[in-house]
């Protein structure tokens, strides 16, 4: 994916990061506008790694690793930046595979709005020692072979990119 930092010049980064916002400011902005995310698809130990999440939205679910995009970090940074703190992995070879929109009738704060997000998805090869973060549990390795038995048990988001991935290895 091509990022486009400009304005007036060449934008500096390191001024637009931020850090995180008040837990009420960030409920109110979850409960009304979109949520940017990203997901990995992560080549790991000869197949593709799904957790379950331990937290809604898509509580319970097998589901690639990542989160909401960091403000004022290049994509690909902030990506690697939440797999090493949900699953302690470094990522080399990273992909864009596309971009949906992602909406639950859960959210993570009660406040009955769900949860509405553009996810863009990438695949990458991961390397490291395994450890998931508290949210995270019950990490599969999935190859080609699993995921012809496991497929229709999946989230169509979930589906759709790994519909790709295999399709294309």
């Amino acid at each position: 994916m091509k990022e486009y930092a400009f304005d007036n010049g060449n934008v500096n980064w390191a001024e637009l990061e931020a850090g995180f916002i008040s837990q009420e400011d960030f409920v109110k902005a979850h409960q009304n506008t979109v949520i940017c995310c990203h997901d990995v698809l992560i080549n790991y130990q000869g197949g593709i790694l799904l957790i379950k999440r331990d937290n809604v939205p898509a509580k319970d679910l097998l589901w690639p690793i990542g989160g909401r995009v960091l403000r004022g970090v290049p994509t690909e940074e902030s990506l690697r930046r939440k797999v090493k703190a949900e699953c302690n992995l470094e990522l080399d070879n990273i992909k864009y595979l596309g971009t949906s929109r992602a909406i639950f009738s859960t959210d993570p704060f009660q406040h009955g709005q769900g949860t509405d997000c553009f996810a863009l998805m990438y695949s990458a090869d991961g390397s490291g020692e395994l450890k998931l973060d508290n949210l995270h549990k019950d990490p599969l390795i999935v190859t080609k072979e699993k995921y012809i038995e496991i497929r229709d048990s999946l989230y169509p988001y979930v589906q759709d990119f790994m519909d790709k991935l295999f399709k294309n290895s």
